[in-house]
C-alpha cells in the first residue's frame, strides 16, 4: 500500500474537475425531478373531463338555443349609451317579458357581467344598470349572449371593444 505524504505532487480526487462533472449530471436530474414534482402538484391537469358525455349533451342543448333564434327570425341591436346613461336593446322577431344580456370576458372570468334589460316600448328594452357603456367603452374583446325570459333561444356574437353599437 502507497503511503502520500506532504509532498506528493499528486493532487487529491477533490480537487480534479471530472469527478464534479460527472456528480454534477445526477444532482442536475435530483433538481430537475423535484422541480416537476413541484409544478405538477401547484398546477394539476384540467383539460380531461371526466363528464365528456354531459359535456357533449350541453353543447348540442346550446346548439339548439341557437337554431331557435334562427328558427324565430330573431335579431338584436344594442346601443350602449343613451342620453340618460343606459343601455338599450332593440329586438326584432319576437316579444320577452326580460331579457337578459350575458358578457363574457376572453381571459378574466371575473370580468363577466350579466345585465337585464325590461320593456320600455314595442320591442325596445332598457337597462337599468349603468355600467354597461363604460365596460363597451373600455378595450377588450369579449362574447356576448343574449336569451329571452324563459332560456329557449339564444343570440351569440364576439365582440372587440370600444364600440357603441352592436348588431346580433
Amino acid at each position: 500500500m502507497e503511503q502520500t505524504t506532504a509532498t506528493d505532487p499528486r493532487p487529491h480526487w477533490y480537487q480534479h474537475g471530472w469527478p464534479w462533472v460527472l456528480m454534477s449530471i445526477p444532482f442536475a436530474a435530483v433538481l430537475f425531478g423535484i422541480f416537476m414534482v413541484v409544478t405538477a402538484l401547484r398546477y394539476p391537469d384540467d383539460v380531461v373531463a371526466d363528464t365528456y358525455y354531459r359535456d357533449g349533451q350541453g353543447i348540442n342543448q346550446l346548439r339548439a338555443l341557437d337554431e331557435m333564434a334562427h328558427t324565430l327570425g330573431l335579431s338584436a341591436s344594442l346601443i350602449s349609451s343613451t342620453e340618460d346613461g343606459r343601455s338599450q336593446l332593440l329586438l326584432s322577431g319576437g316579444e320577452e317579458a326580460v331579457l337578459q344580456l350575458f358578457l363574457y370576458h376572453v381571459i378574466d372570468s371575473g370580468a363577466d357581467r350579466r345585465y337585464l334589460f325590461l320593456p320600455r316600448t314595442q320591442g325596445v328594452y332598457e337597462s337599468a344598470d349603468t355600467t354597461l357603456p363604460v365596460l363597451l367603452a373600455q378595450q377588450g374583446v369579449w362574447y356576448l349572449e343574449l336569451r329571452g325570459e324563459q332560456d329557449n333561444w339564444r343570440l351569440r356574437k364576439r365582440v372587440e371593444t370600444p364600440t357603441a353599437r352592436l348588431e346580433f
